[in-house]
């Protein structure tokens, strides 16, 4: 008989190979913070379901063997011996640490594997996770700069970002704000950090980012909000539909790769992360670009320079920009007739647009046009009939204005890569012959009941995943909203609607945030000739990004209006005094 003390050994052996047996199956159980890795043992995130804590799938180190068992051990012995027969048929490596998203789906596959253990030595395993390019690709993650909304960054460079994450924040510096995704891609990235702030999620980043205005933080693609500006590097920008993610320095790839035996289980690996949805995290057909642009009025100057130099004069500078967004609004707030005349007297206030006008909108990249103008019916109810005609003869879709009031207060769905949105648009202003009736044509008037159910509606009957409200309000010259604008645009925002746009305002206003969204008082104007103020000549185009039913994001892209028709982008210097006034009347 072997002494006690060999027993024991043996019986350690036996439990220990039980752990490896079922050691991914406990991997599920996760844990809130994850244990530093032991030399020889596998580093596991935990799950993302923050569960109970666990230990490592195997405590054997690379190379190691546990002692061989005997007939003289014993029943003990004995039943090492049975669990050594049942040895672990499939050895992993996993990268450390692994991103939680991730590690999700690939510890679920591991612990429906029998016998699978994970080790750390890929010269012993059958199938092992790398970032180094190589084998199939498994996976891929996109982590994006972040600074608070109301921020004049437009890039972070990998310079600045990598001297915050190796290096100490300088006095009085706040350090790289980052989530648990953040933390661990970027560590596979760059290595460990020097010093960074672990936040919870996007709202406590967002929320730590606020009192800073370039403080950075670094957050997931997927995880974004619109509450933070979600910056470009490299070149690159993430929230663009134009993205090149090989060119990109903050996208992090998994490689599989497998020996011979390994290879089926590889395949297996791969279907599962792919049946999780887990294979990126920035999936081009679930993402939609929008863009919103103020008050368009082709008339007066404005037309007269169209006549002069071109149908397309007013969109040559901006509209190859525009026209890449996959949804382009227009806010078109005069009729279209064929016998309009161009009257370029500053005192003219009868306006209309020649429908050859409409090649500048097309030159703009025109998807949808919102109807909610209060000069629709300058011309009589005839003209605007003949206009809502000339909009359906050019297949472009309406909202916010009809032939009657049943068809102004009907929604616009429009979807497009698996996001629904429904616009909604009303007139508060008037004047009243401006407004749709029953046997009338012309703008939705206003009503917050009304259009309070028409946002319920859209989510209950219409499957919305966005609903963007559009108002025209009384106008203002002041990049602060007037009172009354401010308490209606709260009350559609609080009523649900996702994002409220002011339509009505010449110059550029304030943006909040409100407990249920995004609220820009104000555009500025679009395709009209109010050269006679800085402000007037100031525009704010909102590109939203949305994705997968989501608004992920919003960049403030800004305009100067030049020759009273065609505007152009700011400058760095132009584009910092307006935002800088808009950010201020914003509360910032």
């Amino acid at each position: 008989m072997k002494s006690s003390s060999n027993t024991t050994t043996a019986l350690l052996w036996a439990l220990a190979i039980l752990l490896i047996l079922g050691g991914a199956s406990l991997a599920l159980l996760g844990q809130k913070q994850a244990p530093a890795a032991r030399p020889g043992a596998a580093f596991l995130p935990g799950i993302s379901s923050g569960a109970a804590d666990s230990t490592g799938l195997s405590p054997l180190t690379p190379g190691e063997q546990p002692p061989a068992a005997t007939a003289e051990a014993g029943e003990a012995g004995n039943s090492a011996a049975l669990a050594l027969k049942a040895a672990p048929e499939l050895a992993i490596v996993l990268p450390q640490p692994l991103p939680p998203d991730l590690a999700d789906p690939i510890l679920r596959w591991i612990a429906q594997q029998p016998g699978a253990r994970v080790i750390t030595d890929t010269r012993q395993a059958d199938l092992w996770i790398s970032t180094e390019p190589g084998g199939r690709l498994l996976a891929e993650r996109i982590y994006v700069p972040v600074s608070r909304f109301a921020t004049l960054l437009e890039e972070a460079s990998t310079v600045d970002l990598l001297a915050l994450w190796l290096g100490t924040p300088e006095p009085g510096q706040a350090p790289l704000a980052v989530d648990a995704n953040a933390l661990a891609g970027l560590t596979l990235l760059w290595g460990p950090p020097a010093q960074v702030e672990v936040l919870p999620d996007a709202a406590a980043v967002a929320a730590a980012l606020e009192p800073y205005p370039a403080r950075l933080g670094v957050l997931p693609f997927d995880q974004l909000i619109p509450q933070v500006a979600a910056l470009a590097s490299g070149g690159q920008d993430p929230t663009d539909n134009r993205f090149d993610a090989a060119e990109y320095p903050l996208a992090l790839r998994f490689y599989v790769n497998s020996t011979a035996r390994g290879e089926q289980a590889t395949a297996e690996l791969i279907a599962a992360v792919n049946a999780a949805d887990a294979q990126t995290n920035r999936d081009p057909a679930k993402l939609t670009v929008l863009v919103m642009t103020g008050v368009t009025a082709m008339a007066r100057m404005t037309a007269l320079r169209m006549e002069q130099n071109g149908y397309d004069y007013p969109a040559q500078v901006i509209g190859p920009e525009l026209s890449q967004a996959d949804i382009t609004h227009i806010s078109n707030e005069i009729p279209f007739i064929a016998a309009c005349q161009v009257n370029a007297s500053e005192n003219n206030l009868t306006l209309c647009s020649r429908p050859e006008y409409l090649e500048a909108l097309r030159g703009v990249g025109v998807d949808i046009v919102g109807l909610t103008g209060n000069h629709l019916n300058d011309f009589g109810g005839d003209a605007n009939l003949e206009s809502l005609q000339f909009y359906r003869d050019e297949n472009l879709p309406t909202y916010g204005g009809g032939v009657d009031l049943a068809e102004s207060l009907k929604p616009l769905l429009v979807e497009h890569n698996g996001n629904r949105l429904v616009f909604l648009g009303a007139n508060q202003y008037g004047p009243e012959f401006a407004w749709a009736d029953i046997d009338w044509p012309g703008s939705a008037p206003y009503d917050f009941d009304r259009m309070a159910q028409a946002i319920a509606d859209a989510r209950a009957k219409l499957d919305a995943d966005l609903v963007l409200a559009e108002l025209q309000w009384e106008e203002s010259y002041d990049t602060l909203p007037i009172q009354s604008q401010v308490q209606g645009l709260r009350a559609i925002s609080g009523a649900g609607a996702d994002i409220v746009t002011g339509v009505q305002s010449h110059v550029p206003q304030a943006v909040e945030f409100s407990d249920t969204g995004m609220i820009l008082y104000g555009l500025g104007n679009f395709f009209f000739d109010q050269m006679w103020s800085q402000a007037t000549r100031e525009g704010l185009i909102p590109r939203h990004t949305i994705y997968d039913g989501r608004h992920l994001s919003t960049r403030l892209l800004t305009t100067m209006l030049e020759d009273f028709a065609q505007p152009r982008w700011t400058s760095a210097a132009e584009r910092e005094t307006l935002l800088r006034r808009v950010f201020t009347a914003s509360g910032w």
